[in-house]
């Protein structure tokens, strides 16, 4: 407790002897005075007079603390309140008793001590100011009540650091008393610690990933001033689908409701690939099977349009396959960011050709028209070779005009083809006979 009230602190009594009437006389400026309940005031004579003694006393209340038979005292009025009486008598270097000179001294009661409320906040939000209800409202940062920061109902600490503040608010009525302080506190609280978040990424039309943040009280907002709310909880279902980067800010908040720094967190959609471009392929039983290509540099082969069952890797496959039939493969490519693009269906045909032209072998007499070879069958084309070996072409389509004219007989092999597969070879001879030689005619 303080008091303000300074009338009666280093106050003079303003008495001093008169040695030609032996009487007092009082030069302060009133003997009547005022004092706040709980104060200490000091007492004296001005001037003292040499060789003088006094002897003080008071009535009704009050304590003299020191100095009860010297020139000045120290009274402690205490807190009853009341109006108490200070007298002293001077007795002179002769022995003579002068008459008591005296001070009415009223103690004023101290006002009630003032409502004051503490505040709290977080780190970087708005400080509250302090309030306190009462009359001429004063705010120390002491409990001593030395050091005075502001006056008044509300109370701007201008703090902004993490931390607790201790203020002491009084209060003062009109007789200039003022009362016990109160403590009210500021304690600005430091932020939580920013979420541990992850990036994540996908490729268009595959499952996209949640965002996942580690913290307590997780909310996410799609933008940096963290005005627009999309979610809370360590998960975050974004339902974004299209190619895109999409950017989120997550934050955490602690038990004193103070929301931490956000932590960015994007996710990215990558666009696929586009789908490689592809040839079917064709080839013949029994003939040289080409490798299927595509135009891409990570292409997947797999056999099946679901693509689950991959069986190469590469621009060029070899599909092993010698039987015929039509196999049917799908192709995809895959970019740097791991995105697969669509699938291209690519074929193998392998055809296949197993009947044998329909040929007759030909004869015909030496010197007339020697016919022509003939094939038919369900091949569209007709190649003759005159070797078994089929290395010597020497005629196309039929009939086929061989040009022999002497006798002799002429072997040739012919094949069909059909899907540009060539059929086993049909042997087929023509045979030119020599006349008959007629002897002489003889006359008998």
């Amino acid at each position: 407790m303080k008091t303000k009230n300074k009338l009666l602190n280093r106050i003079f009594l303003g008495i001093f002897l008169l040695t030609s009437s032996l009487m007092f006389a009082q030069t302060n400026t009133s003997p009547f005075q005022t004092v706040c309940a709980g104060s200490v005031e000091p007492y004296l004579i001005n001037p003292p007079t040499p060789g003088s003694t006094y002897q003080w006393s008071i009535t009704g209340g009050g304590t003299i603390i020191n100095g009860s038979t010297t020139d000045n005292i120290t009274v402690n009025w205490g807190f009853t309140p009341g109006v108490y009486t200070v007298s002293v008598i001077e007795t002179d270097a002769n022995g003579c008793i002068g008459f008591p000179i005296t001070v009415d001294v009223t103690v004023n009661p101290l006002p009630t001590a003032t409502i004051a409320t503490s505040q709290t906040a977080c780190f970087g939000t708005t400080i509250p100011d302090l309030t306190a209800i009462g009359s001429n409202v004063t705010w120390y940062s002491d409990a001593a009540l030395t050091v005075q920061v502001g006056t008044g109902n509300n109370f701007a600490t201008g703090q902004s650091a993490a931390g607790v503040y201790t203020y002491y608010a009084t209060q003062n009525d009109g007789n200039g008393c003022e009362s016990y302080y109160t403590i009210a506190t500021l304690e600005i609280y430091s932020l939580p610690n920013a979420p541990t978040t992850t990036n994540q990424i996908a490729c268009f039309g595959t499952t996209i990933p949640d965002l996942t943040a580690i913290g307590s009280n997780i909310v996410w907002y799609s933008n940096a001033a963290l005005t627009a709310q999309v979610g809370t909880g360590n998960n975050l279902v974004t339902g974004q689908s299209s190619v895109g980067i999409y950017t989120y800010y997550a934050t955490t908040t602690d038990v004193n409701g103070c929301e931490s720094l956000s932590s960015l967190t994007t996710l990215e959609i990558y666009a696929l690939p586009a789908a490689p471009t592809a040839a079917n392929q064709t080839a013949c039983v029994g003939g040289v099977i080409p490798d299927l290509s595509s135009s891409g540099t990570n292409s997947i082969w797999y056999s099946d349009p679901a693509l689950t069952t991959q069986i190469g890797t590469g621009s060029t496959f070899s599909t092993g396959q010698t039987s015929a039939g039509v196999y049917t493969y799908y192709v995809t490519e895959t970019n740097s960011n791991g995105c697969e693009s669509s699938a291209t269906t690519v074929t193998l045909t392998i055809n296949s050709f197993t009947s044998v032209p329909i040929t007759s072998n030909v004869n015909a007499c030496f010197g007339t028209t020697i016919p022509d070879l003939t094939a038919s069958g369900v091949g569209t084309t007709f190649t003759w070779y005159d070797d078994a070996a089929l290395t010597n072409i020497v005629g196309n389509n039929s009939p086929f005009t061989t040009g022999q004219t002497a006798v002799g007989i002429y072997t040739y092999y012919v094949t069909e083809s059909q899907n540009g597969c060539q059929s086993p070879a049909a042997t087929v001879t023509l045979e030119i006979y020599s006349l008959p030689t007629t002897g002489p005619i003889n006359h008998w």
